[in-house]
């Protein structure tokens, strides 16, 4: 529309501005035609004569017309008379016109050319004359065009929108479900027949929407109308199972029934099971099926069909329950054992982390159950149920298989064999003291005990089948073993228990038997000076000969028996100390005790070490107890406190195995200590490892200045003592000095100087400590 009011009136304006140029045109020629013919008549007799007064002065005046840019005047001969030249005045086109200055009559005879006149004219004044008319002309056009534009928009506003954006308002009142309101006007165009149109729609959908709320109405499933994450509509059976009253639940949001739910207008979704939520906040299963209105596009909302099914749900539960648990324990049973154990054991082979089976049978069951009665029996399981279940972790899973039998599958215990196996015993330890505590059945007190077996599992090794023979196998091998024990089906893990258990025993038979021995390592200060030895505990089995210090030092330390032992070896290393002072040569010698944690630890250490010295007699100054760093983990105030009495008291204290463990010089400078040992981990590479040289000049200068003496222990050739010595370490203890032995050999290589022979071999100083 715009173009057709524009495009007329700016041909209007070209067509007038060509009219006009073409006039401009015309008039310059005959304006230039008219001055060059009145120029050649003024102009012929002066220069006929050569009057160069009034050639002059007639050339001035036609230059007093704007438009004249340039007058040259020549004679007959084309010789210049006068040129007069305005070149400001070049504004635009210029056109030159030369006329021929004629004499006719006197006093010529005849008709002469007396020379010759040129005039040149520019048509920029003119030019400014069309651009002042062009702009006039678009003034005046735009101006009509403006208002007959303003004159059509008006009509269109009028005549078209306003009733179109009223049928707008009225289809959006449709829309929102607005029936009852007509379109109200009629017109005879158009867009009346589009109003009638719509009025008739509007019509029809009244109609058809009652007749859909009869219907909806009376389906015996909920129906909710969805918009924009809001309830448009609800049936009665909607509102009856949220628990809304009538037309309560329009205008609700949908994260008030449904508080997982997305978008309702999301596309067509699958039915599917969801949980609900009524007005008073319970929840209730229902099957839920969404369908849009328009899957391309969302705005036009959804249609929610909602159905009760919590009775469903709780008669599948139930059959589910029957299916896959035990009624009488609630535990699972059979069927969800095999498929939790299926489960583990594809975790297990995707992640290399070992599980474990166990097996586990009550002992005597059948007897009780013949004495008592199959009633009392059943409480018993059920109790042995619950008390099972409090053994093990949450993600752990624990069955009955039947009878009196139970099964616990144990997941994730780790990588390494030794370290589930380890696990497994102390899950069963701890079954075993749960379940052989009291049961009161009805009156009776009973008790029961356990016999288990356990089968390891690593996800590639065995089958379902498989593992559950295996299982069931260690476990009849418990029983055999006497019942109310454990054991590995894992013939090297049973074995490896089984040495463990044995090793216990002989260990605590040897305390008996007095099995232990000591050997001394000699302490050597400067060249071939002995201050003493270093203690170390050695077990000399009936059987399997001389025991290591590394396989048995840690059991006693886990079982307790390093404190029997550690007693004994204090009291030995005295009565040692007793009869060197009887001597003249080895009256000065002292004695290195190794004392562990567990040891320090004890409420009555103290006595301990001070009831050693008074029942054998011995100097306390001539008694040196060696603490490892690990000391130092555990109630340090503590531990400072007693080594500040026995220190009183004149014993001496070594810090053995320094830079190993957890030292903190914060600690180190408030214990009473009298001398660091520098690990022999360090002293062995000393020569050749730069970092193991610096570790041992460290801890000589820190000796130095906490103002404690040093020893380097591991000491195997004399240029480790060459090179200590250089760096101010003057003590030592290995095998260039001597190494480990009993007391006689000690006592033999003593008298016969029998040490420094330069012995070669890995030093034993420090191994089996007490």
């Amino acid at each position: 529309m715009v173009a057709g009011l524009f495009v007329p009136a700016l041909i209007g304006v070209v067509t007038l501005t060509h009219l006009r140029q073409a006039q401009i045109n015309k008039e310059l020629a005959i304006y230039l035609d008219e001055k060059a013919s009145l120029l050649s008549n003024s102009l012929a007799a002066p220069v006929w004569n050569y009057n160069t007064s009034s050639i002059a002065t007639i050339g001035q005046a036609a230059l007093l017309d704007a438009q004249v840019v340039r007058v040259t005047i020549t004679d007959s001969d084309h010789a210049a008379v006068l040129a007069l030249e305005r070149p400001e005045r070049r504004l635009g086109k210029s056109t030159v016109t030369q006329r021929a200055l004629v004499l006719t009559g006197e006093p010529a005879t005849g008709t002469e050319v007396a020379g010759y006149v040129e005039i040149e004219v520019d048509n920029g004044l003119k030019q400014q004359e069309l651009e002042q008319d062009r702009r006039a002309y678009a003034f005046i056009l735009l101006g009509q065009f403006g208002l007959s534009l303003a004159f059509v928009l008006v009509a269109l506003h009028l005549r078209v929108l306003r009733p179109l954006h009223n049928l707008a308002l009225f289809s959006n009142r449709l829309a929102g479900g607005n029936f009852d309101q007509p379109v109200g006007w009629d017109r005879p165009d158009e867009i009346g027949r589009l109003a009638r149109q719509l009025d008739q729609m509007r019509s029809d959908l009244k109609t058809s929407f009652a007749e859909q709320q009869v219907i909806l109405s009376n389906v015996q499933v909920g129906v909710i109308f969805v918009r924009g994450d809001t309830v448009q509509i609800a049936n009665r059976h909607a509102e009856a199972i949220f628990g809304y009253g009538a037309g309560q639940m329009c205008g609700l949001p949908t994260s008030s029934v449904d508080c997982a739910a997305d978008s309702g207008e999301t596309g067509d979704a699958a039915s599917e099971e969801r949980y609900l939520q009524r007005l008073d906040g319970s929840c209730f299963w229902a099957q839920l099926r969404k369908r849009s209105l328009d899957a391309l596009s969302p705005q036009a909302g959804s249609i929610w069909v909602i159905e009760d099914i919590t009775q469903r749900k709780a008669s599948e539960d139930e059959i589910n329950n029957l299916a896959f648990y035990d009624p009488l324990t609630l535990l699972p049973n059979r069927r969800l054992l095999l498929d939790r154990l299926k489960q583990a054991l594809l975790a297990t082979s995707r992640t290399g982390r070992r599980g474990a089976l166990l097996f586990i049978d009550l002992d005597h069951f059948k007897t009780l159950n013949d004495t008592l009665g199959h009633d009392k029996g059943d409480l018993l399981l059920q109790q042995v149920a619950q008390r099972l279940s409090t053994c093990v972790r949450e993600h752990d899973t624990v069955a009955r298989l039947g009878g009196d039998e139970f099964v616990v599958i144990l997941e994730d215990l780790g990588e390494d064999a030794d370290e589930v196996a380890a696990h497994c015993k102390a899950v069963g330890e701890k079954i075993f003291a749960t379940l052989s505590c009291a049961y009161l059945l009805a009156g009776h007190d009973v008790r029961s005990t356990p016999s288990i077996g356990v089968a390891l599992f690593d996800g590639q090794s065995s089958s379902i089948d498989e593992l559950l023979k295996q299982a069931d196998l260690a476990m009849y091998q418990a029983k055999t073993a006497g019942r109310n024990t454990l054991r590995f089906f894992d013939s090297a893990m049973q074995a490896a228990v089984s040495d463990r258990a044995i090793l216990e025993a002989d260990l605590r038979e040897a305390l008996v038997q007095q099995q232990f021995m000591l050997y001394y390592q000699p302490q050597v200060m400067g060249d071939r000076h002995i201050t003493g030895a270093e203690v170390l505990l050695r077990w000399r089995h009936p059987q399997r000969g001389l025991v290591s210090p590394a396989e048995f030092i840690p059991l006693a330390e886990e079982t307790g028996l390093i404190l029997p032992l550690g007693a004994w070896v204090l009291d030995t290393a005295c009565a040692q100390l007793a009869l060197w002072a009887l001597r003249p040569d080895t009256a000065q010698f002292s004695i290195a005790v190794n004392v562990s944690a567990r040891q320090m630890q004890q409420d009555d250490f103290v006595d301990q070490v001070l009831a050693a010295l008074q029942r054998n007699g011995v100097p306390a100054s001539r008694l040196k107890l060696e603490l490892t760093e690990s000391v130092l983990v555990t109630d340090v105030e503590k531990t400072i406190a007693k080594m500040a009495v026995l220190k009183s008291a004149g014993v001496g204290f070594s810090l053995d195995d320094f830079g190993t463990g957890y030292s903190s010089l914060t600690y180190l400078k408030r214990l009473p200590l009298d001398q660091l040992k520098i690990d022999q981990s360090f002293i062995k590479d000393i020569l050749i490892d730069p970092n193991d040289a610096a570790i041992a000049k460290m801890v000589i200068a820190l000796a130095e200045s906490l103002g404690l003496t040093v020893i380097a222990e591991g000491v195997e050739i004399d240029a480790q003592r060459v090179f200590l010595a250089r760096h101010g370490c003057h003590t030592y203890q290995g095998y260039l000095m001597g190494r480990p032995m009993p007391i006689a050999e000690f006592e033999v290589a003593l008298a016969g100087k029998g040490f420094f022979s330069g012995a070669t071999g890995p030093s034993a100083a420090g191994v089996g400590e007490s």
